[in-house]
């Protein structure tokens, strides 16, 4: 996986927000794109909907760390 990269879904990403919607996308070594999105519940500290890969759901709780989104709460 390379040239992951995270962006915030509409409004979702501010600070304070429970539900955070994000879309991500990389290339595989094939040089394959994909892309996303992920939705991690802030109160629940955990991603909902479908089984995602833990080395993208890592750089995602990164991300969300990075910028903030995530402060004072554990991962």
């Amino acid at each position: 996986m390379r040239q992951i990269s995270f962006d915030f879904f509409d409004d979702s990403g501010h600070p304070g927000a429970n539900r955070i919607l994000m879309f991500y996308s990389f290339e595989t070594d094939d040089r394959q794109s994909r892309s996303g999105i992920l939705h991690y519940r802030v109160d629940e500290r955990r991603f909902v909907g479908p089984r995602h890969d833990p080395e993208i759901t890592d750089a995602a709780l990164a991300f969300l760390a990075r910028s903030g989104r995530l402060e004072g709460r554990t991962v």
